[in-house]
């Protein structure tokens, strides 16, 4: 488990800080849900964490200027074409 955990500080190039918090949340994980303790579950939940607290450390917050935008822009389907008009006296 030690050399696991060396190599995922290495590839991830975690800080101390981010293995702390891999750490706390695979605790966290496992004070509330006891029963997802296996022999062959703990590794793929600390990469898992180790990916969560590099993700959460390392990008920043997000205004609001940069998702408002997006949201106001007009909703296109370029790859869909519109539907065809109605022909007069059809059902709908």
């Amino acid at each position: 488990m030690h050399q696991y955990v060396l190599l995922l500080v290495e590839r991830f190039r975690m800080t101390v800080a981010e293995l702390v918090m891999a750490y706390a949340v695979v605790e966290r994980v496992l004070v509330l849900h006891p029963t997802t303790m296996r022999v062959n579950s703990i590794r793929p939940m600390l990469l898992g964490a180790c990916v969560i607290a590099s993700k959460t450390s390392r990008d920043g917050d997000i205004g609001l200027w940069e998702v408002t935008p997006p949201l106001f822009a007009p909703l296109v389907f370029p790859f869909a074409a519109p539907p065809p008009p109605p022909k007069r006296g059809a059902v709908i």
